[in-house]
């Protein structure tokens, strides 16, 4: 089996920013002091592409970047995870979209202040010589779908119906919208959730995108809509995961003090491909999915402490003796 991934989304940098503000936010306007600073190659794709890298996969990119430093940044990172970068096009003249996380006050993912970037997402229109090589593949990933509403109903729908017709596994971790988008979200996924086989959102955004307000209810009717098995992350909940008449829940692996969940996500999200990828069943999918997430957020930001897929094998084989004793 080719276990390639194949992504395509959009990039960003991520500003963390940790360390101690003053209690007494009224003091706030006055007050200066030493913080620690990390940065991070992001976005919708940046931590999941480098976490599938570190769990062994091979992992080609698709993607836009401005040409300059910053965006020199986002592919030497990627690179030193692993992560093939030739299908990412750098963009003259644009800017490079920055999330600030300010994580001084007590908060583990907000305040978060953002700059957009001036490009594309991703580089549409591909050629067909583009498109074979992105679907030279065994898994097509688009995350980031709903962020952007230049590429709703465009030519990613076809790439992802071609995909199916090859016979690769296609994944979409649609995100939020970041312009105006009225409920149900999905209306902008209509095209495109025939041609996924695996769906994957957070609570949030799996109600945002269908009329109710109840998980069970929002899974259904994103099921209807064609996907083959939704994942809804819950944070400290856990996540469900659904198929047609069927569903399981995964509670959250805690594995120490939580530090930030800064794409934990994310984590979530390659752990559960890559378990999914090698036909595991599918609550083996959600632990091992599970287990990464609760490593990550252990850590600063990303994909900084994403486990690989030895480390997260031992800590299921560590819980299991624990439970058995």
């Amino acid at each position: 089996m080719n276990e390639t991934i194949s992504v395509i989304g959009p990039l960003n940098i991520d500003l963390v920013v940790t360390g101690q503000g003053p209690e007494d936010l009224q003091t706030l306007p006055d007050w200066q002091g030493p913080a620690a600073m990390e940065m991070t190659a992001a976005g919708a794709v940046g931590y999941t592409a480098s976490d599938l890298a570190r769990l062994g996969l091979p992992v080609k990119l698709s993607s836009c970047v401005p040409d300059d430093p910053l965006g020199e940044f986002l592919i030497e990172t990627l690179q030193e995870e692993g992560v093939n970068t030739a299908g990412i096009r750098r963009v003259p003249g644009t800017l490079a979209g920055i999330s600030a996380y300010l994580l001084l006050f007590g908060g583990r993912k907000r305040p978060l202040v953002y700059r957009m970037p001036t490009h594309a997402p991703w580089p549409e229109p591909y050629t067909p010589a583009e498109i074979d090589d992105l679907l030279d593949a065994g898994v097509l990933l688009n995350g980031g779908y709903l962020q952007y509403s230049q590429v709703w109903h465009g030519q990613l729908v076809d790439i992802f119906q071609e995909a199916r017709k090859r016979g690769l596994r296609t994944v979409v971790d649609p995100q939020f919208p970041l312009s105006r988008l009225d409920r149900p979200w999905s209306q902008a996924m209509k095209n495109l959730l025939p041609a996924v086989d695996l769906l994957l959102l957070d609570e949030t955004e799996a109600m945002q995108s269908t009329a109710f307000t109840d998980l069970d209810r929002s899974a259904q009717a994103l099921l209807e809509l064609g996907p083959r098995m939704v994942v809804i992350k819950q944070g400290p909940l856990g996540s469900t995961v659904y198929r047609a008449g069927w569903q399981y829940h995964q509670p959250a692996i805690r594995l120490g003090t939580l530090v930030d969940s800064i794409g934990a996500g994310d984590a979530y999200d390659a752990a559960f491909v890559y378990a999914w990828l090698k036909d595991w069943p599918v609550e083996r999918c959600a632990l091992f999915a599970s287990t990464a997430a609760g490593v990550t957020v252990t850590g600063v930001g990303g994909s900084q402490t994403m486990p690989t897929s030895q480390q997260v094998e031992i800590l299921i084989r560590s819980r299991e003796l624990e439970q058995e004793g």
